[in-house]
């Protein structure tokens, strides 16, 4: 890897990034999510099948999300000072290592000191993946295509997301289950030659991404993390807490309340993706180009509600639709908060922004499982769903209060005596 202190992206007209680069790009993001999302989705469910309760699978992702909160900051050190791509594929290259040792763990013992295991440093090699691929885009892309590019990487990952779904589902029913983990070692190998396809223009002196208005007047309200509004940063937590609980409870729903199959549970997670698909393809329409962060609490708060809805409900057809309005509201949220932050942060800052924001979703998550670990079957997950959903309402409508009590007061003082 090339170490250079002030590498940023050269976001020049004639250097911002070819197609085959992008192409390249986006087929990389898809075949790392296919793997990502295949080792969690087998992971969960041989824990669920192995008689583990909704403790157990926390403690797995609790222990995941420990393990990226610890790699955040330094992940994000790292993608500032090294060459991007090559960090993703020595992600890739670990990631492969680490399934093949937990597939051979897991003929010789239980699943769950093997998967325990395993996740610590998968999620290690993960979030350096993440990271440095997130860093990418604005090297490949000009600022005014950002909305569009990004909503395209994430359909890359959710079409990723949908294929493990059916694959892992598939593999879980039919075939041994550290086949679903060998499917995945297969899609990382391709992901990694991808990557090592995508040119990625570099100079050495650094380079601030071209900065809308609205962006630049923001900059000063987000200056205790890096740049980032605190109000994104809160949505970021809560939409990404949301997502990594409905992972930790949606196979405990199925078997528990619906008392279904893993072929119910690769439906709702394709759902789930099918649901992320179609609105970040709405998102790359050009009417979108310079859509708003400002609609982001908005979603996080309808995302709340649907969450919500599980627990009145409990039905197999309902869930399907509030997972695909789940994994739009998701993906909305992200694109839209991940395309801000972009347009904030300077280049050669821009991964160690992203990993401290990440860090703040990671200490948040770590809560919620410790939650979920510490009460094990309790709560149903429906019940959990309408804590945590109204809990996301609360929190933007207690937002939106103190900005209008702020405003008010504001105001008042301009207003001569």
């Amino acid at each position: 890897m090339n170490q250079d202190a002030n590498i940023a992206p050269d976001l020049g007209p004639g250097r911002s990034g070819s197609r085959p680069a992008r192409r390249f790009f986006l087929l990389s993001a898809f075949f790392a999510a296919t793997g990502r999302n295949a080792y969690y989705v087998g992971a969960i469910w041989m824990l669920a099948a192995s008689g583990g309760n909704a403790g157990s699978i926390a403690l797995l992702l609790a222990l995941g999300s420990i393990s990226e909160f610890l790699a955040s900051a330094p992940a994000g050190y790292l993608v500032d000072r090294f060459d991007r791509r090559r960090l993703c594929m020595v992600s890739d290259g670990l990631r492969i290592a680490i399934l093949l040792m937990t597939s051979a763990a897991l003929v010789l013992h239980e699943p769950d000191y093997a998967l325990y295991g395993s996740v610590i440093f998968y999620a290690m090699a993960d979030r350096l993946y993440l990271t440095a691929s997130s860093a990418i885009v604005p090297s490949i892309t000009r600022s005014e295509s950002l909305v569009a590019f990004n909503s395209l990487a994430y359909v890359a990952m959710q079409a990723g997301n949908m294929m493990a779904a059916i694959a892992a589902g598939w593999l879980l029913s039919v075939a041994p289950e550290t086949s679903c983990f060998l499917f995945a070692t297969g899609t990382f190998a391709i992901s990694m030659f991808c990557m090592s396809r995508t040119a990625i223009p570099f100079r050495t002196v650094p380079v601030d991404h071209c900065r809308p208005m609205q962006a630049s007047m923001e900059a000063a309200e987000g200056e205790e993390t890096s740049h980032v509004p605190p109000r994104l940063v809160v949505s970021y937590v809560l939409i990404y807490a949301m997502g990594m609980l409905v992972s930790a409870l949606i196979s405990e729903f199925v078997l528990e309340e619906l008392q279904g199959t893993s072929l119910a549970f690769g439906m709702l997670e394709f759902c789930w993706s099918a649901g992320a698909i179609i609105s970040m393809l709405i998102l790359t329409l050009g009417r979108f180009s310079k859509a708003s962060g400002r609609v982001i609490p908005i979603i996080v708060l309808l995302s709340g509600a649907a969450m919500a809805v599980f627990y009145p409900t409990r039905n197999l057809d309902v869930a399907i639709v509030l997972m695909a309005l789940l994994g739009a509201g998701y993906n909305l949220s992200r694109v839209l908060i991940d395309v801000e932050i972009q347009r904030l942060v300077s280049g050669r800052k821009l991964g160690r922004a992203k990993g401290w924001v990440h860090a703040a979703c990671m200490g948040f998550s770590l809560l919620v499982y410790a939650g979920l670990a510490v009460s094990g079957n309790t709560l149903t997950p429906s019940a959990v769903f309408l804590a945590f959903g109204s809990g996301m309402i609360a929190v933007i409508a207690a937002g939106h209060v103190l900005i209008f009590v702020k405003n008010r007061a504001s105001s008042r003082r301009r207003v001569p005596s």
